[in-house]
């Protein structure tokens, strides 16, 4: 049976010298390049959406 160290240094994941273990870099982000205008940042918060109110038990359009 081998111990945690040595797996990790067959894998790859740790370096003999330092004995540290290596983390990935996941905060660095590419930027998209889609841009979206007012009108489809507005659709999809949901601004531009039919509101109802109810009015004597009936479920009407405001």
């Amino acid at each position: 049976m081998k111990s945690l160290q040595t797996e990790l240094v067959e894998r790859g994941l740790s370096d003999t010298r330092t004995g540290e273990v290596e983390q990935k870099n996941t905060r660095i982000r590419g930027k998209s390049s889609e841009q979206l205008s007012d009108r489809e940042w507005a659709e999809l918060m949901g601004s531009n959406r039919q509101t109802y109110k109810r009015v004597n038990g009936a479920i009407r359009k405001r």
